[in-house]
């Protein structure tokens, strides 16, 4: 059965849109009252608007619509695209504003194939405009439809678990929904299955776009240790408005004292980005606290990356070889770094790819006495993957070259290096992986910051000939713990330059614990670091220290399909 009404308010003359539709297997008109009561399979159309229920109300005079499901089927309504669904609703549907109890939502992330879930007591519904008015949204949004449907929630949990149980949640007294852009949980309590973690002091934002999933910050304390600064617990926190983010981080570290950093950042395009930080920090050559700028752009289209800095007094500590790092304070004024996509070699070698890079800088390091030197590096990065018959195991290869050119007056002015690794990983159907990779680097000249023409780095972009061996082994200790040991082997010098041990914990299917400790074993610069990662959000790594270890069986970022 159907009824047709035209809402209070519109002439008898109006189109189409104007009128509510009533659909269900009985439907009832009290004509004094003017209210329609429409029991089992009741739906309601209304321009853009669809409203399912076992049983929906409508007063006709005010438009208003109440609707009830007590079964499991629930309370559906449909607007602008999206669904949202409840036990009851009450709604005014002349003005697209309403309330819908015990809610629950699953929202989908762009080009992703997770969804996020939102469960609440109560949601309250209302288009972009009316929303501004009561105060739900920041000044500044993106590009919404004023007539788009926004939802207030309370009594909110959010997750990206499809478990009933989530393994893990987000829970908080109210959260604003911003079609297609992001949701807002405000100072949310993050939970561990039933174990209350801690409660966030700031506006936790779930970005819902997918070239925006990698700016926002991390929703969990820091935790760090570093041999310079000791042992470190801290903080840090995002505030967000229209495309763009303010971090904040605050650290004390047991010998150091206090560090804190501030950074801003802004998408003005798509594809283009500018940030500025600041940072009081520590550097360890230089024994002292600075405070220490840099600004700068990302600019990304179709796999190519070109990006801007400038930095000042940087607290560098660059990697030159396994067990070596080099520590230093570095002015940057610019650097640009352009990189190609990376493009498959041909048809026939569909797992061989190749991408060239090119870079150029001004650069002063403190403490030298040296002018400012300008640097150019042209080069290119081969790396490929071979067929094997035998499918536990995966040969891999990787090649790189870069000349760099040095505007100097005397002394070098030039440096190439060679960078070639070539290893096989093994992986059992039981969970037992090993692995081997042999590394190689050739270099022709010296950096012009070297001062001193010894075996040892002198510099921070001085390279050394290296011959390595890289051997990992993996394997699991129980359902929900697998520990993986990764050393590098010096050929040239007969030394165990380093240990790496990583210890996972997976215990379900939303998210993982990696514990990374790393041994030096060449010059004591000891760390340790925790990462947390959600399944949903594979590129977003919640990450306690800021190390990377060197791992030559990774695969380079970037490649087509990953």
């Amino acid at each position: 059965m159907a009824l047709f009404v035209f809402l209070a308010g519109t002439p008898l003359w109006a189109s189409d849109d104007s009128m509510a539709t009533l659909d269900a297997e009985e439907l009832v008109f009290d004509e004094s009252r003017g209210v329609a009561v429409a029991e089992g399979g009741a739906s309601l159309r209304y321009q853009g608007i669809r409203m399912y229920a076992d049983t929906l109300e409508m007063d006709t005079n005010t438009n208003k619509v109440r609707a009830s499901s007590p079964g499991s089927r629930g309370v559906t309504i449909i607007s602008g695209g999206k669904v949202l669904k409840g036990r009851s609703a009450e709604f005014d549907i002349s003005s697209n504003e309403g309330v819908l109890y015990e809610t629950d939502v699953a929202l989908p992330i762009e080009e992703s194939e997770s969804l996020v879930y939102l469960k609440g007591d109560r949601v309250e519904v209302a288009t972009v405009a009316s929303a501004r008015v009561k105060g739900w949204l920041p000044k500044k949004t993106g590009k919404v439809s004023e007539d788009t449907t926004i939802g207030r929630w309370e009594g909110v949990t959010v997750t990206t678990c499809p478990q009933p149980h989530p393994h893990y949640r987000l829970r908080a007294k109210r959260l604003v929904l911003i079609p297609d852009q992001r949701v807002v949980v405000q100072s949310p309590q993050v939970y561990i299955g039933d174990h209350l973690l801690f409660t966030y002091p700031f506006d936790y934002p779930v970005d819902l776009q997918a070239h925006r999933r990698d700016s926002g910050a991390s929703f969990m304390p820091k935790v760090g240790y570093d041999s310079d600064k000791g042992a470190g617990l801290g903080l840090s926190g995002p505030f967000m408005w229209e495309k763009g983010t303010l971090d904040i981080t605050v650290m004390g570290w047991s010998r150091k004292g206090l560090e804190w950093g501030a950074r801003v950042e802004q998408e003005l395009r798509p594809w283009l980005r500018i940030y500025g930080e600041t940072v009081w920090e520590y550097e360890s050559s230089s024994d002292e606290k600075s405070y220490r700028p840099s600004w700068g752009f990302v600019a990304q289209s179709e796999g190519w990356t070109f990006n801007g800095r400038w930095t000042q007094r940087e607290a560098l500590k660059e990697e030159l070889r396994a067990g070596t790092s080099y520590k230093t304070t570095l002015w940057r004024m610019p650097e640009m770094e352009l990189s190609s996509p990376w493009w498959q070699i041909s048809q026939g070698s569909p797992r061989e790819y190749f991408r060239f890079k090119a870079l150029w800088g001004r650069y002063e390091e403190t403490g030298k006495g040296l002018p400012e030197i300008e640097r150019l590096g042209l080069g290119g990065e081969i790396y490929g993957k071979i067929d094997s018959p035998v499918s536990t195991w995966e040969p891999f290869w990787r090649l790189s070259y870069t000349d760099f050119r040095y505007d100097v007056s005397a002394g070098e002015d030039r440096q190439k290096v060679t960078d070639a690794t070539v290893g096989a990983v093994y992986r059992s159907p039981s969970g037992f992986e090993a692995g081997t990779a042999y590394v190689r680097r050739w270099v022709s000249g010296r950096s012009p910051f070297v001062l001193t023409k010894t075996d040892k780095s002198d510099a921070w972009d001085d390279y050394d000939d290296e011959e390595l061996i890289y051997q990992k082994f993996g394997f699991s200790l129980s359902d929900s713990f697998r520990l993986e040991l990764r050393g590098a082997y010096s050929l040239k010098k007969s030394t165990l330059d380093e240990m790496a041990y990583q210890l996972t914990y997976r215990k379900n299917c939303c998210y993982s614990w990696v514990l990374t400790y790393r041994d030096d074993r060449y010059e004591g610069d000891n760390w340790a670091s925790l990462s947390f990662n959600l399944t949903a959000f594979p590129d977003n790594v919640v990450k306690f220290g800021d190390n990377e270890l060197e791992d030559p069986f990774r695969e380079p970022e970037g490649l087509p399909g990953r």
